[in-house]
């Protein structure tokens, strides 16, 4: 540990909460994982995938991308 603080972030709220759960919801749409989602806002994993159910997302499966082949199926 480097012992130096880390600054505060701001809060994510209003317009930019929005914009930011909407352009996660595009992403996650198209395939990205909410891990990578929430590497690229800079944010935690629970924040990210707040966002995107705040965005009226469906989540997948933990572990599945979008078009992996479940379980099972052949």
């Amino acid at each position: 540990m480097s012992g130096k603080p880390q600054p505060r972030r701001r809060l994510l709220t209003g317009a930019d909460r929005q914009e930011t759960a909407a352009r996660l919801a595009r992403r996650y749409e198209a395939g990205a994982a909410v891990q990578v989602l929430a590497a690229e806002i800079g944010r935690s994993y629970t924040l990210a995938r707040a966002l995107l159910l705040e965005a009226g997302m469906e989540m997948r499966p933990k572990g599945l991308s979008k078009g992996a082949p479940r379980r099972g199926a052949r």
